[in-house]
């Protein structure tokens, strides 16, 4: 296992040794939850959409939901369709893995691979009845009219709640209140019932509040280790002036 060196202040270094604290495992979890951290900062930054036609999305995307929207071409191109629908969307969504809302949705009972069945038995029955649109040979897909309206709904709701993104949780509610296949299979495995719009609101506002908490908790960390920093550095001054005496 690599090493690195941790430097700390000769006051709070003796406190650790007295103390017997598990010096490594301390590290390890708390670069973890920086990096955590670092990556979360995804959730609440713009990114590029880069999709194969213009699509209108005021608040722009996050990092998860362009993703999300990229990958919905390269889902209906493989079913051989011709439009990018509510159901390529929800299904990259999955693919995707975004995993504050998957884990939410999971906690309240719903586990993916439940849904994941719901999404695939849904294209199989629409391609079976011939539902939808086949591509051209080489013709990239366009969007539906069906996924223009669930983004709609999904900006909607970004600007409702006074974000700067379009997040997971506002597209999951544009998917929910679609009328169209994405909309049914959230319906059909109970999805819709329990995840509500408010329950969607509460997690976006938390996970807002969350980093607020933990860019706080990082400010006072860096605040605490300046002071302690400064306390051993007077404690030093106060010796050497003592011993001169």
């Amino acid at each position: 296992m690599p090493k690195i060196n941790v430097y700390l202040p000769d006051a709070l270094a003796d406190r650790v040794r007295e103390a017997r604290l598990p010096v490594s495992r301390i590290c390890q979890v708390a670069l973890t939850q920086a990096l955590d951290g670092s990556d979360n900062a995804t959730h609440d930054a713009p990114a590029e959409l880069a999709l194969p036609e213009q699509v209108a999305l005021t608040p722009p995307p996050n990092h998860h939901v362009a993703a999300i929207l990229r990958q919905s071409y390269d889902v209906a191109a493989a079913r051989g369709a011709a439009t990018v629908e509510t159901i390529d969307v929800l299904q990259a969504f999955l693919d995707e893995g975004e995993s504050l809302v998957l884990n939410t949705v999971e906690l309240l009972g719903f586990p993916v691979a439940s849904i994941q069945a719901a999404v695939t038995d849904e294209v199989d029955a629409r391609a079976t009845t011939g539902a939808g649109h086949p591509s051209a040979a080489g013709a990239a897909p366009t969007m539906a009219a069906g996924a223009h309206a669930a983004l709609a709904v999904a900006a909607g709701q970004a600007r409702a709640h006074g974000s700067a993104v379009t997040a997971g949780s506002h597209l999951l509610l544009g998917l929910r209140e679609d009328p169209g296949a994405a909309g049914q299979v959230l319906r059909r495995v109970g999805v819709s019932e329990a995840v509500t719009p408010a329950v969607l609101s509460a997690l976006f506002h938390g996970f807002t509040f969350g980093r607020m908490n933990l860019d706080r908790d990082a400010d006072s960390a860096a605040l605490r280790s300046m002071m302690l920093t400064l306390i051993d550095r007077i404690d030093q001054l106060q010796q050497q002036l003592a011993a001169g005496r």
